[in-house]
């Protein structure tokens, strides 16, 4: 039988629940029109639940907040301590079945145990999943546990959850280091249950920028577009002379310095643009202290990418205590951290065998959002190479790293193999899979001349004119697809559409 609701639970904070919520999320909007999130807890009502509202504005589901929720805790627990625990369950369960019967597929979304003060001898999710008829996912956090702590959990939870009658759709074992990866799946590999492992994967649970002004409330005093959404690594408290403190910085920093100390102001961006040096992610100013006119102006005149600088009015050392406790959050605008967990996730599980099970319904619409998973789906089952000439253009670079993380091609780039590196890297980015060709100095350069010569000399090109025209970026990848080292070419972003069509009439023409 088709299901028309889901169950995602977890015990334990960052587990990654959202991150598997908008997994599936991505399975039914591939597929159904009009699907539900509903939360049937959440923490507090006076606190708009950030769960909700990213399903809800990413999947731009036709639904109210109010909607998408039941009981907050404190609510919760004065019925549980009244022993009203059966009007609890019928009120959720009355407001689940209105969304059931409103829209095609109702997602729900548990709430830990841990948040509830009031001892229960039941687990709270399994009994609204229970009552809803809803098939049950649990996630596993296998951070820090070694693979037979996991495969215990695991078999806990999955037999509790069927001997009181719920049905078990899936387990996800989340954040599963690459070392215990391979003998925990032949531990899986024995039971019945379905298991999907996803690996860990360190950015995900990285701090950005953003989560840090929201946290801390900084102001911004440097800050480009895409500032936001650089990861901090780590945090380092800048003590030392200019000297001795470079020795000590390093990828994706964020450096807590005086306003004053202008020499490691100076010192950090001089390494931003240093080979020798990694790039950090940001400055911070603590005291709320303002930097001296002559180094803004400096910095303001400066072209190309600056480091970020936020200021705080906590002192040093309160600041960076503050800073150490900031969470990851996932955001709608986190299209990097969005691209990586859904790759991940598409990897990981058998998205034909989840389809299968789930009540679909087609009719002859097809929204922007169908159109665009759907397309995702098909790149990725059919995987190409595609080479995009415009490398020195920085939207080229991130809509790469976007490609790359999703898993839905190979990316190929026309330029200098150590400055798209550099600068990659400077912009926060990770291309490190991206293949770089150096079309100047390629190896294909006296091929492609030799062969567009032979195709155009009838009409009076001569191999000088060839040789030129190779130099040309449309002109090369356009060559690189002629000949089979591409799939495909993508251009347009600086280029005009007559240039990047021209080379491709000439060269691989119109179909007769």
């Amino acid at each position: 039988m088709k299901i028309k609701s889901l169950y995602i639970a977890a015990q334990e904070k960052n587990a990654g629940t959202l991150f598997v919520s908008m997994g599936m999320m991505e399975i039914l909007k591939r597929n159904l029109h009009r699907v539900a999130f509903f939360r049937p807890i959440i923490y507090s009502r006076d606190i708009q639940d950030g769960d909700i509202s990213f399903i809800k504005e990413r999947y731009k589901l036709d639904i109210s907040y109010e909607q998408c929720y039941g009981y907050d805790i404190a609510e919760v627990e004065e019925l549980i301590a009244k022993g009203k625990d059966n009007e609890l369950i019928e009120n959720l369960i009355a407001k689940f079945k209105a969304l059931e019967h409103e829209y095609d597929f109702v997602l729900c979304e548990g709430i830990r145990k841990s948040f509830l003060t009031t001892a229960i001898s039941y687990d709270l999710n399994v009994k609204i999943a229970q009552n809803f008829g809803a098939p049950y996912i649990n996630i596993i956090n296998a951070k820090a546990k070694n693979p037979k702590e996991v495969y215990e959990e695991v078999l806990i939870e999955n037999e509790y959850s069927t001997s009181v009658g719920c049905s078990h759709f899936a387990t996800f074992v989340n954040r599963v280091s690459k070392e215990d990866f391979t003998s925990l799946r032949a531990l899986f590999d024995k039971t019945n249950y379905t298991v999907y492992m996803l690996q860990e994967q360190e950015e995900l649970n990285l701090p950005t920028i953003e989560d840090v002004m929201e946290s801390l409330e900084a102001k911004s005093i440097v800050l480009g577009e895409h500032d936001p959404l650089r990861i901090i690594r780590g945090v380092k408290v800048a003590a030392l002379s200019l000297d001795n403190f470079l020795d000590h910085i390093e990828e994706d920093d964020l450096v807590i310095v005086p306003a004053d100390r202008s020499d490691i102001i100076l010192g950090l961006y001089g390494a931003l643009h240093s080979v020798n040096y990694p790039s950090i992610s940001a400055i911070v100013f603590p005291f709320d202290m303002k930097i001296h006119p002559n180094i803004q102006k400096l910095i303001d005149g400066l072209e190309g990418f600056k480091v970020p600088i936020l200021s705080v009015e906590s002192d040093t050392f309160v600041t960076a205590k503050n800073i150490m406790k900031v969470h990851s959050r996932l955001r709608v605008n986190s299209q990097r951290k969005i691209a990586l967990a859904l790759g991940l996730f598409n990897g990981s599980v058998d998205i034909k065998a989840i389809e299968e099970k789930i009540a679909t319904t087609y009719n002859d619409v097809m929204t922007p959002q169908m159109f665009e998973y759907k397309l995702f789906d098909m790149a990725r089952q059919n995987k190409k190479r595609i080479v995009l000439p415009e490398a020195s253009d920085e939207r080229i670079l991130r809509a790469a790293e976007i490609l790359l993380r999703r898993d839905v091609a190979e990316i190929v780039l026309l330029g200098d193999e150590d400055e798209l590196r550099e600068r990659s890297l400077r912009l926060g980015l990770d291309l490190s899979k991206v293949t770089v060709v150096n079309y100047l100095e390629s190896p294909y350069m006296d091929e492609f001349v030799e062969y567009f010569y032979e195709k155009r000399k009838h009409k009076g090109l001569t191999r000088e004119a060839a040789a030129d025209a190779m130099t040309h970026l449309s002109y090369f990848a356009t060559m690189m697809v002629e000949c089979g080292y591409a799939d495909g070419m993508v251009s347009g972003a600086i280029h005009s559409t007559a240039d990047t069509i021209r080379p491709a009439l000439q060269i691989i023409k119109t179909k007769e």
